[in-house]
């Protein structure tokens, strides 16, 4: 590619960007003085100027689903609200009735405002840390509460609590802190043994800890690295194994019977419950994905948590002593997972001895509160469904994202010491697994890139239009396809290709707004068809 196509393709990637949020009126301006005179540069930026306008109502329109009411306050300050360091840390236990959202909260950082020792973790984690960021807090603080009452508690459906929450932010925006936190609270509760480790260097090693201990909290300090080894090494089984273990780690209840080979034994893991939290940027984590992790399955388990907006959480001043968790959070921790000082310990062994499954009797059920809670659930399992005729990518990313919340709620409902998951808990969880979802779309859609085989593309472009309704314009259709290109003329080989088929034909659409477009239509006959 020459310097002249380098500058258009990097501006219209600027303007594309624009037209999702990133950037101010610099990114126009600087696109306007490199292509002024050009036949389309006023059009381009009115393209993005108006995807730009749509997305900031969509993000108005999340605000106000987050805070409740007016979204007003969401537009006041972009910045994370520091800890009052004037004022002694005090540990509290909301109601809900009592968590109260500062105004000026952005949609991500007004859910980070919880009730029970969820909360009391996020506030004690975010007083103490030198960059403070309540995402971060929030991913900490329901991985060590989901593992304490791990393989003890219940949820309405019968599912676990153990999680994969992969925290997504810039580098140097203050992660150590809480990856500190989250081992000294598991620490400081006595269960350090359920600490498993940052690293893993094959799936035969995870397995012979999880034989002596199947109960397990992982916090990850770079995601990329990790994925970088698993994925990079095609050659390796033992490195390789690690994703399919995650996969099966990920269910409830189950029995995990691992494959026999000449140099290991088969291993029965009773009910595993498998906590990761990890951190990492967006570019060095999905960048070491494929479309493979999509269709395997791995990439719908884990939760997404984006960080909250653009700006790098400013620097505080952290008061004396915030490195020990404050008596009160301990002990409410304790109180979660008390040691038994006779009988059998259901999560650890100190020899080579399996630990035992756990019991229906030894569980703790966690019910729906009401008919309405139910009712949230199945609404948000029903939207996830509607997904597979409409976003086949976002369906397949999101099959656990009903999942997902529930196990959230479950998690919350049980710190705040409630035998049932109500309105607020599955609502709340809900907000997240959507924003969850739409992270992991989003960063799939901007640093993975999987090139297709010729009969793939041809394929492939024949369910884009089918699912876009029988008819794309050309332009869409660039635009969707641009990643799976590898020398860039595919997409125009393909459609010559299904044209010649007789199965597409050229065609002229006039929208509500704007000049006719020429695109591509499915013929009438094929539009009940197969690929």
């Amino acid at each position: 590619m020459n310097e002249v196509r380098k500058l258009e393709a990097n501006g219209r990637r600027a303007l594309f960007d624009y037209g999702r949020g990133i950037g101010g009126p610099e990114v126009l301006v600087e696109y306007r003085a490199k292509h002024s005179g050009e036949a389309d540069c006023e059009e381009a930026i009115a393209q993005a100027e108006e995807a730009r306008a749509e997305w900031e109502a969509q993000q108005e329109e999340l605000a106000a689903s987050a805070l409740g009411g007016s979204a007003e306050a969401f537009f006041i300050s972009p910045e994370t609200r520091q800890y009052d360091t004037s004022q002694p840390f005090r540990v509290r236990f909301r109601t809900w009735d009592e968590v109260v959202v500062p105004r000026g909260a952005s949609k991500i950082e007004a859910l980070t405002y919880v009730p029970g020792l969820v909360g009391a973790i996020v506030d004690w984690i975010v007083a103490g840390a030198p960059r403070p960021s309540r995402v971060m807090a929030l991913a900490v603080a329901l991985g060590v509460v989901g593992t304490l009452i791990g393989r003890r508690v219940e949820g309405p459906r019968g599912q676990a609590t153990h999680l994969m929450i992969f925290v997504l932010a810039p580098s140097a925006w203050g992660k150590d802190w809480p990856l500190w936190c989250g081992k000294k609270l598991m620490i400081a509760a006595g269960w350090q043994e359920l600490l498993g480790p940052g690293d893993f260097v094959s799936g035969v090693g995870l397995i012979k800890f999880l034989k002596r201990t199947p109960l397990l909290i992982c916090f990850v300090d770079e995601l990329g690295d990790l994925f970088q080894l698993i994925n990079g090494q095609d050659n390796n089984p033992w490195v390789r194994d690690l994703i399919g273990h995650f996969k099966e780690l990920y269910a409830s209840w189950s029995l995990m019977i691992t494959a026999e080979s000449a140099y290991h034994k088969s291993v029965t893991i009773n009910h595993p419950a498998f906590t990761m939290i990890g951190f990492g940027t967006p570019e060095s984590f999905f960048e070491t994905l494929s479309s493979r992790d999509i269709e395997s399955g791995f990439a719908n388990r884990p939760m997404y948590f984006p960080f909250d907006g653009f700006k790098r959480p400013p620097e505080q001043d952290v008061p004396k002593g915030m490195e020990e968790p404050p008596e009160e959070l301990v002990e409410a921790l304790k109180r979660l997972r008390p040691r038994r000082e006779k009988g059998p310990i259901l999560d650890q062994k100190d020899n080579d001895e399996l630990a035992p499954p756990v019991s229906a009797a030894d569980r703790l059920v966690i019910d729906w509160g009401s008919e309405g809670a139910k009712a949230v659930y199945f609404a948000f399992s029903q939207e996830i469904d509607g997904y597979e005729e409409k976003d086949k990518r976002k369906f397949a990313v999101g099959r656990r994202a009903a999942e997902n919340a529930l196990r959230c709620a479950t998690i919350l409902a049980a710190s705040r010491q409630s035998k049932t998951v109500d309105v607020e808990d599955i609502e709340w969880a809900v907000k997240w697994s959507r924003i969850s979802l739409e992270a992991a779309c989003g960063g799939f859609e901007k640093y993975v890139f999987d090139y297709f085989t010729f009969p793939k593309f041809c394929a492939e472009v024949f369910e884009t239009l089918r699912l876009a309704g029988g008819w794309l314009s050309h332009r869409d259709l660039k635009r969707h396809f641009r990643a799976h290109m590898r020398r860039g003329d595919e997409l125009q080989r393909a459609l010559e290709q299904l044209l010649s088929e007789e199965r597409i034909r050229k065609a002229k659409h006039k929208p509500d707004r704007g000049p006719e477009a020429v695109g591509y239509e499915i013929l009438l006959e094929e539009l009940g068809g197969s690929k």
